[in-house]
């Protein structure tokens, strides 16, 4: 495991530590307890009631002086590292509100580890990957890729699976990873565990659906119930199979049409917000 220098691990802290993005104080202690972290006196005082008090570290530097005493003491940066990945993980942002500051600590402490040859993915494990060598490079490799995602309105559900993939160029795994994760909402939606064809014929059955977004009273609404189950088997026959069938070297993917794809898989997640289990089942 690398080694941090002070530089490193105060931009690190200053994200972590973030005033309005970052973690509050509560879930700084939290994870620092879960990673063997011993906390620091943060210099706060106070006399209830009385005159006297003084205000200690900030969020920020407290943290940085938590992980320089650790670090001290174990001769490691290992626990840093740990506690990068606790406070990155997706379990703790699976509440909507909550993805936007989870972007945006990915991608700035991403900032940071690419200039070492490291990376947290979407599972939110470090890994190693292609060191940048200048801020320049970096800034290719995670704002204007990440750029052009927003600039879409890509669906939340789309760049869960594959946005790691597509900032690193793997426009192939990126594409085949968000079309996975269709089906896999599908069965979230429904509570089965088929997949591809099976899985959207079931779901989308107009005489016993397991899912609705309308009432299927009329024709229109129907065709429409009907038009959203075809457009997730187009996806599955058009991305899902040729690059579960195709050697990754000769299913040619560019980064034109995998944001192509990208925006088309965001559309169907899109409707599938309105969609809903359907009572009895």
């Amino acid at each position: 495991m690398r080694q941090l220098n002070e530089q490193q691990l105060k931009s690190i802290c200053g994200i972590l530590a973030d005033t309005n993005r970052g973690l509050t104080k509560t879930e700084l202690k939290s994870t620092l307890h879960n990673c063997g972290i011993g906390e620091v006196d943060d210099g706060n005082r106070s006399i209830n009631g009385g005159i006297f008090y003084q205000i200690g570290f900030n969020k920020r530097d407290w943290l940085y002086k938590c992980f320089v005493a650790d670090i001290n003491k174990n001769r490691s940066c290992v626990n840093v590292f740990r506690f990068i990945e606790s406070a990155l993980s997706p379990i703790s942002y699976t509440l909507e509100e909550k993805r936007e500051k989870h972007l945006w600590r990915l991608d700035e402490i991403n900032k940071v580890l690419m200039l070492l040859g490291m990376q947290v993915g979407n599972d939110g494990k470090l890994k190693q990957t292609v060191k940048a060598n200048t801020l320049d490079e970096v800034d290719r490799r995670v704002n204007k890729l990440k750029k052009k995602l927003y600039e879409r309105a890509i669906h939340t559900e789309v760049t869960k699976y594959c946005v790691n993939d597509y900032l690193q160029k793997d426009y192939f795994d990126a594409v085949f990873e968000a079309a996975k994760g269709l089906a896999e909402r599908v069965r979230q939606i429904t509570g089965l565990t088929t997949d591809g064809g099976k899985l959207f014929q079931e779901a989308f059955s107009t005489k016993d659906p397991f899912l609705f977004f309308n009432s299927l009273k009329s024709e229109s609404e129907i065709s429409e119930f009907i038009g959203l189950k075809e457009l997730l088997e187009a996806i599955y026959h058009l991305v899902r199979n040729p690059a579960a069938h195709t050697p990754k070297i000769n299913w040619k993917v560019d980064e034109n049409k995998a944001l192509d794809v990208l925006t088309l898989i965001s559309f169907a997640h899109k409707y599938l917000d309105e969609c809903h289990r359907m009572p009895n089942k």
